[in-house]
């Protein structure tokens, strides 16, 4: 499980960014080798990206590489730039069927093997950024085992199907889409918001309420306020410790459920009953929790 409350999006050309992205307080740093200003100067952003990798990983911090699309004709290059013991996933731009999600895995691998790392070290997050995205997403994220979460792009969206200032409805739709099919397999799923846009002012708050495990951005302003957002609340963490120990008991004592007290926001001193779903639940809070606080420690 990875901390994802907060990504940092750096563009692979801005050296200085990238130089401070090594101080960051967000999860992770992404190095971002699609946006369009890339294209043209793709090879300066890969020798920089390369460069600039290394330095941010030996600060303990996780690298993501976000590549251009499988369309593209340059996605094997960003991969050959990038791909090392120091990335943590890539991030696949302009996923919009299953066989996109293939080619990437397959890609990765061969890189793997080759620089002998282990094979599916390296994750992969989905970015959807399109109505055909979204509709497939199903079928994309059964395509490989490499997923390690799905990103839901905010800009993309906004391109594809046109959307104005007033379009709100329709990103929570997306954002509900993304969140059931991510829980139907068991990943967490986060926002990603390109330039700065007034009507998304709150749209990390809506991510929040969706159950999104973070937000991808670009301004490290923002950073701290989105850790916050996206920290589990320690009363649920503490419960969902609680309930995994007492299945442990429940299994033991070969009974089918049980029932932990705990204090919640909504109700207090609410019981809860402790069954195969709440136990799958609060294992995925417990294993956000830890990775947290991974995270935390080498800040």
């Amino acid at each position: 499980m990875l901390a994802l409350r907060s990504l940092l999006v750096v563009s692979a050309l801005d050296a200085p960014a990238l130089t401070a992205a090594a101080r960051s307080a967000a999860d992770g740093v992404v190095i971002d080798l699609a946006r369009p200003a890339v294209v043209g100067k793709r090879e300066q952003a890969r020798a920089l990206a390369t460069k600039h990798a290394r330095a941010i990983a030996r600060t303990g911090r996780p690298v993501y590489a976000r590549v251009s699309d499988t369309r593209s004709h340059a996605m094997e290059a960003d991969l050959d730039a990038i791909v090392a013991d120091w990335l943590t996933a890539v991030i696949l731009t302009g996923t919009e069927v299953p066989q996109d999600a293939r080619d990437a895995d397959v890609q990765i691998r061969k890189r793997e093997m080759r620089l002998t790392l282990i094979p599916g070290n390296i994750r992969l997050i989905p970015e959807i950024d399109s109505a055909e995205g979204l509709a497939a997403l199903p079928k994309i994220l059964e395509a490989v085992d490499r997923h390690a979460a799905v990103a839901l792009s905010a800009e993309g969206l906004r391109l594809d199907l046109r959307l104005g200032e007033r379009a709100s409805t329709l990103y929570e739709h997306a954002m509900a889409d993304i969140a059931i099919h991510a829980d139907t397999v068991r990943l967490p799923w986060l926002l990603s918001l390109g330039s700065h846009r007034p009507e998304w002012a709150s749209l990390p708050a809506r991510a929040h309420d969706f159950g999104a495990a973070g937000v991808a951005l670009q301004d490290e302003t923002a950073v701290r306020g989105m850790n916050a957002l996206f920290a589990p609340d320690p009363t649920e963490v503490e419960i969902a410790r609680t309930m995994l120990s007492e299945w442990e008991r429940v299994r033991s004592a070969d009974e089918w459920t049980g029932v932990v007290a705990g204090e919640v926001l909504e109700a207090s001193t609410t019981d809860r009953l402790v069954d195969r779903r709440s136990v799958r639940r609060a294992r995925a809070i417990v294993a956000i929790a830890d990775a947290i606080a991974r995270r935390e420690e080498v800040r």
